[in-house]
């Protein structure tokens, strides 16, 4: 489940013209700017010729204003990239109609006002400094499901590198699409809950943006996720809440460990989300019998130049002792990080993980070299019985956990 809140959009920044500038920041509720931000306030005449313009550092020197004509209309135009370098330079600011920003890559901040000064006294230019640009937090809640070890390459699309405004029109030019999108990202992984860095985004109004996670890995378990028709609007702040499911929870967990060739029998009550089947280590192959059906059609075997021959590999066609990933029975998972994973679906269905490295990422499995999986029937009324057997061949052993997975409500 996803959602995408907007939370504000407008920064204000209350000034003193004429006598000094006196600025506070403000979101929704107003925050004051933070210390040392820089923000530049330029002045056009009636006739929208440039009159001046100075730099700001918030809490430091500020007290100089403005020295203008009474009676006289000006136009002024406030801007920052919400940062304590210095701000970006007019292009063109000889006029009103010509000036723009050009190449803005930061926060960017703007403001104008049309106003007609007093020459009885201090002049107050209250000024409201809009985001010109996206700002997105995302969350990725995998309670009740598992740790979130791994987010590879996630993007949000369309964006851009920067963008224009035009001070005659307030208009936005956007510059350099990013063909692969605006980088998220994500820290302190292995937690069930992920928050990322604010993620800006340079562009216009759209109704179909992505979220694109690449592959997240979620409890061991590697899948690709992406999230479709996002509606963005620049300068609006959103949190993007994306809960994982379905919550489940580990029914009569037993662990097991077997060696030449005896096996070892689980009965495991009603399930609805199926059963889960972890491998710590495995010397060489092995098999289970569900219900009386055997989950493949020959033996699993991970190990090469054995017999029967190695029929099991990962999806991208790399496989154990391939000269990039080492033998099997030479690496060692543990709880939460096995070697490999076999997840039986309510529906009968088989899907299986492995990793390449002792406590590294599941990823998908295939069968391949005459090996295929088989249907299974999964009781979700009555109990199931696993049995796991090993066809003996040298050194042989398995140990690992079985467990039940029933579906549960997810807490708020």
């Amino acid at each position: 489940m996803a959602t995408l809140t907007p939370q504000s959009h407008t920064a204000s920044l209350a000034s003193q013209a004429q006598a000094s500038i006196n600025p506070m920041a403000a979101a929704t509720p107003p925050t004051e700017l933070g210390t040392g931000i820089r923000y530049k306030v330029v002045v056009y005449d009636a006739s929208g010729n440039y009159v001046t313009e100075k730099e700001f550092v918030y809490k430091n020197g500020e007290t100089d204003g403005f020295q203008l004509n009474g009676g006289q209309n000006y136009t002024f135009v406030a801007y920052s990239v919400n940062s304590a370098s210095s701000t970006p330079s007019i292009n063109n600011g000889g006029t009103l109609a010509a000036a723009k920003l050009s190449g803005i890559s930061g926060d960017l901040m703007y403001f104008k006002k049309n106003m007609t000064v007093s020459g009885n006294g201090v002049n107050n230019l209250d000024v409201v400094l809009k985001h010109q640009y996206s700002q997105i937090t995302t969350k990725l809640d995998a309670r009740q499901v598992g740790n979130i070890s791994a987010v590879s390459n996630p993007v949000i699309t369309p964006a851009n590198s920067s963008a224009d405004i035009s001070f005659a029109t307030n208009a936005i030019t956007y510059n350099g699409p990013l063909s692969t999108g605006q980088t998220v990202s994500f820290t302190n992984l292995n937690q069930p809950v992920l928050t990322s860095s604010a993620t800006q985004v340079i562009a216009n109004t759209t109704t179909t943006g992505q979220l694109n996670l690449g592959n997240v890995t979620i409890d061991g378990v590697t899948k690709p996720a992406k999230i479709d028709n996002l509606k963005i609007t620049p300068g609006v702040k959103y949190n993007l809440n994306l809960r994982f499911g379905p919550c489940r929870q580990d029914i009569n967990p037993v662990p097991f460990s077997v060696k030449d060739g005896v096996t070892q029998t689980f009965t495991m009550p009603a399930t609805d989300f199926g059963f889960v089947f972890d491998i710590y280590t495995l010397d060489n192959s092995f098999n289970l019998t569900i219900n009386g059906t055997k989950m493949a059609t020959g033996e699993i075997q991970f190990e090469r130049g054995s017999s029967p021959a190695q029929n099991i590999r990962f999806a991208d066609g790399t496989a154990w002792q391939d000269g990039t990933i080492a033998p099997i029975y030479n690496m060692k998972g543990t709880e939460g990080k096995p070697l490999v994973r076999v997840v039986i679906s309510k529906d009968g269905t088989i899907s299986m993980f492995g990793s390449k490295t002792a406590g590294g990422a599941l990823e998908p499995l295939q069968l391949f070299n005459g090996n295929s999986f088989n249907k299974i029937t999964w009781n979700t009324s009555g109990n199931n019985t696993v049995v796991a057997s090993q066809l003996v061949l040298g050194t042989t052993y398995m140990s690992g956990f079985g467990t039940g997975k029933q579906i549960v409500t997810c807490t708020p």
